[in-house]
């Protein structure tokens, strides 16, 4: 592995705070409606206050930028000044992380000097822990953390750099004399046995069981996986700090920070949940299709309401029975007439 850098912390433990998949971009993805760059700005800002009210060490897992290409509209230089801006606030005046798919082109990672990410690896307020890993000490140094990555290369190559650098007979942990070893990994993982995620290949976490590494940290993945232990290591995957889509994956779980601690004591983890805009603000109104299910819904609460009222009319032409159920009400009646395709 490349030679780490030593940071030495003026604090009794090694505390890291964790958040991936930014998504970054001037031109808001999806069905988002809000200011969204300023949206994803802000939680920046929090997990920022966050490490430094704990006295921690921003790390990410990739994918800072969404759009791959450079000279994009939604790539703009005040996106990226306002990103080293921004980064610079973070203890250290920097956050560390690896490289995602959405940071380079054609995943190609010799791409990455022309991309973004690539000028804010350059002003400093972005390390990249594929060039360089780094070993956190405490300050008595009898904490040593050491955090590497590698840069995107696809599951397949994810999975090879694990096993290569996580043998047990091959660790650095003893040679580097470390107390603890954590990856972070920008690819599909998932618990139990490897699967396919439509032509993408899913790491199981039962084949990285017997790895030298006591936490590994995903991106890459936008939903939810609850933290688990398996074997030796404890995979976090908790998903993106964006909510770049309007579907479940992205909308329906909470948007979390993980604070991790390394003492004399060992590890303690904690989630800690990023305040997020409403959907309502955030989200523009559902496709046409919820849109006509919300449509039916009020249609039939209504006429539930009305059975009583049917009763009482001798009509039976529906569209008649319509106007006298709601003569007042308008935009009901239109929308029944319009649900009924009288």
């Amino acid at each position: 592995m490349k030679t780490p850098l030593i940071i030495k912390l003026d604090h009794p433990s090694v505390n890291l705070v964790y958040t991936t998949d930014w998504h970054l971009t001037d031109i808001p993805p999806g069905k988002r409606q809000d200011d969204y760059r300023q949206a994803v700005m802000n939680k920046i800002r929090f997990h920022s206050a966050l490490c430094h009210k704990l006295h921690g060490i921003g790390l990410c897992g990739g994918d800072v930028f969404h759009v791959k290409h450079p000279r994009s509209r939604a790539n703009t230089h005040s996106l990226v000044e306002e990103t080293i801006e921004t980064l610079k606030t973070f203890p250290l005046q920097t956050v560390f992380g690896t490289v995602g798919n959405h940071d380079i082109q054609f995943d190609r990672l010799d791409t990455l000097p022309g991309q973004p990410l690539g000028v804010v690896i350059r002003s400093g307020a972005y390390h990249n822990l594929a060039e360089q890993p780094i070993i956190f000490k405490n300050a008595d140094e009898s904490v040593r953390v050491l955090v590497e990555s590698v840069g995107y290369c696809g599951t397949l190559g994810a999975l090879k750099w694990l096993h290569e650098n996580g043998n047990p007979t091959s660790s650095p942990r003893i040679t580097l004399d470390v107390n603890y070893r954590v990856a972070i990994m920008h690819a599909y993982s998932k618990a139990g046995d490897r699967t396919n995620l439509y032509t993408e290949p899913v790491i199981g976490y039962n084949e990285l069981a017997e790895l030298d590494f006591d936490i590994i940290l995903w991106g890459h993945d936008h939903s939810r996986k609850e933290t688990e232990t398996v074997g030796n290591v404890t995979h976090v995957n908790l998903g993106s700090l964006a909510r770049a889509a309007f579907s479940s994956d992205e909308i329906d779980r909470p948007v979390c920070a993980t604070i991790i601690s390394f003492g004399d004591a060992g590890i303690k983890m904690k989630e800690k949940h990023v305040p997020v805009q409403p959907l309502e603000i955030a989200f523009k109104a559902a496709d046409r299709a919820t849109e006509k299910v919300r449509k039916q819904e009020a249609v039939t609460n209504f006429f539930t309401a009305m059975d009583e009222a049917v009763s009482d009319i001798e009509s039976s032409d529906p569209k008649e029975v319509l106007e006298q159920l709601c003569p007042d009400n308008k935009p009901v009646l239109d929308t029944a007439i319009e649900m009924c395709e009288l």
